[in-house]
């Protein structure tokens, strides 16, 4: 199974990048997880022409089984950057690479909500009609109080009951994943 984790801001520091990292190490066993960034993608806008950036990005998306897209929440949405690259992804933009490929919405944030608000904006995206992914419901990964969760120095998810639901979520993926490549 190919999947691909999607880090879904354009920041230097992320502890969505810390968390893709870890579930492509965590679960190397179950799937090859490619862990995937949008910080070079240029700003989305209409009547552009993806260049060979966003070629790549979107083969890589194409080539996936599944996307996980990870992401933190900026004024209670997903952030800017992750907005453009989902759009270069949709069918507004002549690409369409989402239509009915399996999704999953995680997130980190600083504060204590796990950044449930921008995870519920990026599943909205993804089920638009644009986008048409395959978005596995009801399967939340909500990690809050990053400073606590994770260790800063190795990137490593430390918080027991974070790493409980981490697998959980997973596994639901994975699961969901297989049934929609029977």
């Amino acid at each position: 199974m190919k999947l691909v984790a999607l880090v879904g801001t354009n920041a230097d520091f992320s502890f969505n990048r810390f968390l893709c990292q870890f579930i492509a190490k965590k679960y190397a066993g179950d799937a090859d997880i490619e862990v995937l960034e949008i910080a070079d993608l240029p700003a989305f806008y209409k009547e552009g022409q993806a260049d060979e950036r966003v070629a790549a990005f979107r083969d890589k998306i194409a080539a996936a089984d599944g996307v996980i897209v990870s992401t933190p929440e900026y004024d209670h949405a997903i952030p800017a950057a992750l907005k453009s690259a989902l759009e270069w992804l949709g069918s507004h933009a002549g690409a369409n690479v989402m239509a009915m490929k399996p999704a999953c919405v995680v997130g980190v944030s600083l504060g204590g909500q796990g950044a449930s608000r921008a995870q519920e904006d990026a599943r909205e995206i993804l089920l638009s009609p644009d986008m048409t992914a395959n978005v596995l419901p009801g399967n939340e990964l909500l990690i809050g109080r990053a400073y606590t969760t994770f260790n800063k120095e190795s990137g490593e998810l430390v918080d027991e009951a974070a790493l409980a639901q981490l697998d959980k979520v997973m596994n639901n993926f994975f699961d969901f994943v297989k049934q929609a490549h029977k």
